[in-house]
């Protein structure tokens, strides 16, 4: 195998050096988990509760070192390092069976409702609802727009905008995203890592 560089964009200075994958890792990656799922596998055939306790020990592990990983992967990603403390956080919490983030989810639907009457589209029901105000509307959509530097699978690249808002909004919009600070992703005051 050969090993090469990871450069970290912010600063051009080598992080850690790899070894490079082969063709046939990702064969082995699929025939391991394939294999998994065999009827006859050690993991199906274990018990419930057992399988729950690993699930349950991985997610204790992982809040045990989620700092050290939330850096690990801003040094990777270039994102924000909040955004991979959170990253990380949140994989935590949905390996302990999911019971607390369903709860942050039903709490973060319960608290933003109001924000529909900004023009945000709404999640249940599909309805976009004009207003008068589009502050909220565009800081919302800045933050699905720039996620982790705009590099996220399910990064809002297409925002609805009622006809009534569009001109007020593209003009906010404009103007917030030139605000924007681009910078190290370990800084504080930056609000967006550099693309990778």
């Amino acid at each position: 195998m050969n090993p090469f560089s990871i450069i970290n964009p912010s600063t051009d200075e080598e992080i850690c050096q790899v070894e490079e994958g082969t063709k046939s890792d990702p064969d082995k990656a699929i025939e391991a988990a394939e294999n998994g799922f065999q009827y006859d596998s050690p993991w199906r055939k274990s018990d419930p509760a057992a399988r729950a306790q690993l699930i349950c020990k991985l997610a204790d592990l992982l809040l045990r070192v989620v700092g050290y990983l939330a850096k690990l992967e801003t040094l990777s990603s270039e994102k924000l390092l909040q955004e991979s403390y959170c990253e990380i956080l949140g994989a935590a919490v949905c390996l302990d069976y999911c019971k607390p983030l369903c709860h942050s989810l039903f709490f973060y639907y319960r608290r933003y409702s109001h924000v529909t009457d900004a023009g945000w589209a709404d999640k249940i029901t599909g309805e976009t609802l004009p207003s008068e105000s589009v502050d909220v509307t565009v800081r919302t959509a800045q933050r699905a727009v720039f996620t982790h530097a705009g590099q996220v699978c399910f990064a809002a690249s297409r925002i609805c905008v009622h006809s009534i808002l569009h001109d007020a909004f593209v003009s906010k919009s404009v103007e917030l995203a030139k605000k924007r600070i681009v910078g190290d992703p370990f800084d504080s005051t930056t609000e967006q890592g550099p693309y990778v």
